[in-house]
């Protein structure tokens, strides 16, 4: 059977046509991060044969790593991995796979790939989920003191209208973000907005919080699929003279909407560096060695990626599924592999 060439989907084309992207993620998908498929520059891979893909970008010249697993139908994964594989031999480039869990790291292992947890993802089950009770007093605070503060939290589309004024507001919060962030987030691994007039409500929600008449932050919320339906607490971005408790006003208001609303889940995503566990490794496939650096990482590498911040606040929202999440590095774990890595990441 003769392979087709990687193909490129415009990220702008939604529909749920044969071979669209998102219409595959809806019908295959059951990693909550499996919609990073359709960032602007992340290609993917698919076979005429296999009704799936595979979410990918080149990292230098000899790599390509994945992101968010493989998209195919149960019984035509190891099928769809093998064709890539395959494809990656011919153009003479090595695979890193990154953010997959653990049914996706078994394969991988199976291929002759070091696997190693390198993470963990965090979500709430919507149908359980309340703030009531001790536990939430201090969140419970946070969100009185936001609202004491006149902040409140429109969603984009609904009630708030997408003009050019608004998108010019989220583009000055990222500038100023970006200025007075001290470390840096996963390029590659997160969501993105994109023009805020032409997002579709199917796949992406934005919610803002506006005070005094000005936009000062903002969550945006990826759809999630299969067994993990439901949405995703994807990109956050605040000035930074934000009133204390506005993201969390924010993450409020939207979880109560997405309950109104039926959804079964709210996955924070995925975190590097945290819950590692020697449980949650591959026999015979680990790297002892990668092992080791990312438990040093945790303990002592804030200053690559602030994974405690990131894990305690979404710790606060009472998680009550935790994934183990993995790398695997082909032909072994080559140092040359885990660097590009965090270049195309911007870890480093």
């Amino acid at each position: 059977m003769q392979l087709d060439a990687p193909v490129n989907v415009l990220a702008g084309r939604i529909a749920d046509a044969s071979g669209d992207a998102v219409g595959v993620l809806r019908r295959h998908a059951d990693h909550p991060s499996a919609l990073l498929a359709i960032n602007q520059d992340t290609l993917r891979f698919h076979d005429p044969a296999i009704d799936g893909l595979i979410a990918y970008r080149p990292a230098g010249r000899h790599h390509l790593v994945m992101a968010a697993g493989i998209t195919a139908a149960p019984d035509q994964r190891a099928l769809l991995l093998d064709r890539f594989l395959g494809w990656a031999r011919r153009e003479r480039r090595k695979v890193v796979a990154v953010q997959m869990f653990r049914d996706d790291a078994v394969l991988f292992a199976s291929r002759g790939f070091r696997v190693n947890q390198i993470g963990a993802s965090y979500s709430v089950s919507l149908d359980r989920f309340r703030i009531s009770g001790t536990p939430f007093i201090k969140l419970r605070n946070k969100i009185s003191r936001a609202r004491r503060s006149n902040v409140s939290v429109l969603e984009l589309g609904v009630d708030l209208p997408a003009t050019s004024h608004i998108g010019e507001a989220i583009a000055a919060i990222d500038r100023e973000w970006i200025k007075d962030k001290g470390a840096k987030e996963l390029a590659f691994l997160i969501g993105e907005v994109g023009a805020p007039d032409q997002l579709d409500r199917s796949v992406k929600r934005l919610f803002v919080a506006m005070q005094n008449g000005e936009t000062v932050a903002y969550v945006l919320y990826t759809a999630s699929f299969g067994r993990h339906s439901g949405w995703m607490h994807d990109l956050t971005r605040r000035r930074p003279d934000t009133a204390t408790g506005v993201m969390e006003l924010i993450n409020i208001t939207a979880i109560e909407r997405f309950k109104a609303e039926g959804a079964g889940m709210l996955n924070f995503g995925f975190t590097p560096l945290t819950s590692l566990a020697d449980e949650h490794e591959i026999a015979d496939a680990c790297s002892r060695a990668t092992a080791w650096t990312f438990r040093k990482l945790a303990r002592h590498g804030s200053f690559i990626y602030p994974a405690e911040a990131q894990l305690q606040y979404k710790l606060k929202w009472a998680p009550d599924l935790v994934q183990p999440e993995y790398i695997a590095f082909q032909n072994g774990t080559a140092v040359s592999s885990l660097w590009q890595f965090l270049r195309l990441t911007r870890a480093i």
